[in-house]
Order: structure tokens, then sequence, then C-alpha cells
């Protein structure tokens, strides 16, 4: 059996597209650990209920840990950097707390947002900036974990898809891996999404898990395949990173 850390920057986060791929991975018994930068207080839905910073950051951690209840995940760490400010921290600081819960858990998949961070918020670019700068450096320095390095994307929209104008896809020939998730694994990742209680009205119009109907879509930093993989933690052995990717 493999491990997996996810690292994203707010809750919903890991809900919003690769729920159906995290399920899958739990009940195929891999590891699936998920780290989150803040608990995402600064959210536009904390006017809508009328609730300070502090009371929604209570709220949506609160929400959190039934969404590791509902995916089983094999752990979660949320840490409190303030929403909306990453790209106002010292990225040194984040590289190091990233690279010890990386040391902590020796994933051998890492997987974050990919260069684009799918939405455009200056907290999905940070984090993908500050994660393949500690898993270049890793790799630099001999570390033998991760593995790999994986960036969840979404494919270009079908023609007759409803998908937000904000949202970004990532070019086909980029997509090095589709997970496809059966109807269980859907039904474990609705039931994690609905653990977001505060953000129904922005599930319900933007209905994520649409999205990722067709399967779950994954760059892999450094490789490239042709057909996709189906499962982020296949050929692990094999992979070999280019050599481009270990330059920071």
């Amino acid at each position: 059996m493999a491990s997996l850390l996810y690292i994203f920057p707010h809750p919903d986060d890991e809900c919003f597209g690769p729920a159906p791929a995290i399920a899958r991975q739990r009940r195929h018994g891999h590891d699936v650990h998920l780290l989150t930068l803040t608990r995402g207080e600064a959210t536009s839905q904390r006017e809508r209920l009328g609730y300070s910073k502090e009371e929604m950051a209570e709220t949506r951690h609160q929400e959190m840990q039934d969404v590791a209840d509902a995916l089983d995940l094999s752990s979660l760490t949320v840490w409190e950097y303030p929403d909306g400010q990453l790209a106002e921290l010292d990225p040194l600081v984040l590289e190091d707390e990233i690279a010890r819960q990386i040391h902590e858990t020796e994933p051998d998949v890492v997987v974050t947002y990919p260069v684009h961070g799918v939405s455009g918020h200056p907290d999905h670019l940070v984090t993908h900036a500050v994660v393949k700068r500690v898993v270049c450096a890793l790799r630099r320095d001999g570390v033998t974990y991760p593995k790999r390095l994986a960036f969840f994307t979404l494919p270009p929209a079908p023609d007759d898809a409803s998908r937000p104008p904000h949202l970004q896809h990532s070019p086909l020939p980029l997509v090095d891996c589709v997970v496809s998730a059966d109807d269980v694994d859907f039904s474990t990742a609705r039931a994690a999404l609905e653990c977001y209680a505060t953000y129904l009205p922005v599930i319900e119009k933007q209905k994520p898990l649409q999205t990722v109907a067709d399967g779950v879509n994954f760059e892999l930093f450094g490789e490239s395949y042709e057909p996709p993989l189906s499962e982020l933690v296949e050929k692990l052995e094999t992979s070999n990173p280019s050599p481009l990717s270990s330059s920071i």
C-alpha cells in the first residue's frame, strides 16, 4: 500500500474535485493524509452568515473534522495561516513547515494545485509554488520521498458543460493520470462535500463533483504518460522525474 499527502490552502479544496479519488484511495487501503494551510475564515460566506472571522474559522475547522470522518482520512492537519494572505508571508517559513510535514508523513505521493491554481485564487498559486519548491529541494538533497508530485486539475469542459468562468483547466497533453471513481466513491465524496454546511449555496450553484464525473485529473510533475495512468500510485517504482523537474 502507498501513502499520499494532499496539501491545499483552504477547507473544502479537497472536496471540490479530488474527493472521489481520495475515497477510492482509502477504499483500496492506501494512507491518505490531508494538510490544510488555513481555516478559511475570509470566505464571503461569513458575511452571509453574520459570522466573525474567528467564528467562521472555528465553524469550518469543525466541518473539516466531519469531512475527515466521511473520507476516513488517515490524518488531518489544519494550520492557522491567514486565509487570503499567504502571498504576504515569508515563503521560506511556509516551505520549512511543509517540509517538516512531509518528513513526518513520508508520503509516496504529494498532491497540490497546478500552476494556474484551478480557480486562480492567490492562496492556490502560493501553495503550488511553495510545495513544488519543497519537493524539488528534497529531490536535490537525495530524500527518497515523495516519489511523485501530482497536481489536481480540471480537463477542458465539454461543449455542453456549464462551468464557472473563473475555473481554469489544464491542456489534455499535460494530464498524466485520470482516476475513475465508481458510484461508491462518489457517494462518499458527496457525503464529505455536504459536511460543509456553511458552503451549501456555493456547492448547489457550482456542483463541483460534476466537473470530475468523467474522472479526477492530475498532472504529474516531471513525468509524462500517454495514455494517462489510472491511479496516482501506479508505476511509482518506475517513475523517473526528468532532471529539469529537480531544478529550483
